[in-house]
């Protein structure tokens, strides 16, 4: 296998000459070990590729001629726990959690309160046992499957393989004896190297430790890993459902809770189509709005159901209504449902956030990894199911937990929990 050696270094990694001995050892032990040069390279393309696609994505509507799309009200797909039939679920659940770690502390949380700290993990106030957003939605599919009788299979997402919801949430899942659910697995998703605007790595040190600046894969990660063979040689997740007859995925955010008839919505709605994105729709549009925007794209007498972001709209996207005229575009909750199919036989193409922080005395450069919004222009027959603002809620700092509590209590999650 091709090794870093301190002359590649020396070209690839931004700050390799300012390193002391001990950190560049420990440097290169850890790019040989996980980024050897081969991966690097093809991270610099994927970085390269993403770049391209943001730049492309900005002209995403010129010429283009924009229509509202297929809403389906929550009301027209009241689905029962029998229509779980064919799906798995997939609760993603590696993100972080710094800035509710943050906004805990501003409130003088203890450092033992915060110890093996996940955001999906963390307690909800007034809810048994320590649960927290990830329990409470595993106790709520539990019980759809003991109404239903139908064993889903459920994976969880964790970030990356070292770091600590990839530790804390299959533990967490061990100790609750995985909710009573039958078929339950854990996948770690990828992670990509921080790459400066340039394409170098940097390192970033602590003591005689240095590391490379990494992130993980990004929405997208999770569901692409899907399709991996695992580390092993074991099947890959997508696999392992079809052992299950699983041809539909619904996917939730584990941060987040939902009232239960969502997830059945979800499924009835998933039925008639191979992907539905869950949106909320607006009853006004001012362009400071920052929220993605479901909406139909028609370009060389080809229609796609997209998700457009703030800087991409234009007055005609604000300005479509629905049939009424009082409803504009919907907005996006990122909860999907899905044909397996569409990860199967399709890639996600490269994507690249906004530029972001590597170090603070470095130009920011975009994180790459893949967005699960790609999945929607995928699809041959799209919708959108419309839901109620009050039917979910998602954690972002402290201020949002009690309100998950809420939610817990008026939709019965608490009961679910005991």
């Amino acid at each position: 296998m091709e090794r870093w050696t301190k002359a590649e270094a020396q070209c690839c990694v931004y700050n390799f000459g300012s390193l002391i001995d001990a950190q560049r050892t420990s440097l290169l032990d850890f790019l040989n070990a996980h980024f050897p040069p081969s991966v690097y390279r093809q991270h610099r393309a994927r970085q390269q590729n993403a770049v391209r696609n943001a730049e492309h994505g900005k002209s995403l509507l010129s010429g283009a001629e924009q229509k509202f799309p297929r809403c389906i009200r929550k009301s027209e797909a009241s689905g029962t726990p029998a229509d779980l039939a064919g799906y798995a679920i997939v609760l993603t659940a590696g993100g972080d959690g710094e800035r509710l770690r943050a906004s805990l502390r501003e409130l003088g949380a203890s450092d033992e309160s915060l110890r093996d700290f996940t955001k999906a993990t963390f307690p909800l106030p007034g809810l048994p046992q320590g649960y927290g957003s990830l329990q409470a939605n595993c106790a709520v599919i539990a019980d759809l499957c003991r109404h239903s009788g139908l064993p889903v299979p459920v994976i969880i997402t964790t970030g990356p393989a070292y770091s600590a919801t990839a530790k804390v949430i299959p533990e967490t899942l061990q100790s609750y004896g995985n909710f009573g659910l039958a078929n339950i697995r854990t996948i770690a998703q990828d992670e990509r190297l921080h790459l400066t605007a340039e394409g170098l790595i940097v390192a970033v040190c602590e003591g005689d430790l240095a590391r490379p600046a990494v992130n993980p894969d990004e929405t997208g990660g999770p569901f692409v890993k899907l399709s991996a063979p695992g580390e092993h040689g074991e099947p890959s997740a997508i696999e392992w459902l079809r052992s299950f007859s699983c041809k539909k995925i619904i996917a939730l955010q584990a941060t987040g809770l939902y009232d239960p008839s969502v997830i059945l919505a979800m499924a009835a709605a998933g039925k008639q189509h191979d992907c539905v994105g869950v949106g909320i729709l607006r009853t006004t549009f001012p362009p400071s709005d920052p929220f993605g925007t479901f909406v139909i794209v028609k370009r060389d007498g080809r229609e796609s159901l997209a998700i457009v972001e703030q800087g991409i709209r234009n007055d005609a996207t604000r300005g479509l209504t629905d049939e009424t005229g009082q409803y504009h575009l919907p907005y996006n909750t990122g909860l999907y449902v899905f044909d397996t199919e569409l990860l199967a036989g399709n890639a996600l193409p490269d994507y690249a956030t906004p530029p972001k922080e590597i170090l603070p005395s470095l130009p920011r450069s975009p994180k790459i990894g893949y967005a699960i919004t790609d999945i929607m222009p995928l699809a041959h027959s799209g919708a959108v199911l419309a839901v109620e603002p009050d039917s979910y809620e998602n954690i972002k700092s402290a201020g949002d937990l009690p309100k998950l509590a809420a939610l817990a209590q008026r939709f019965g999650i608490v009961d679910l929990c005991k």
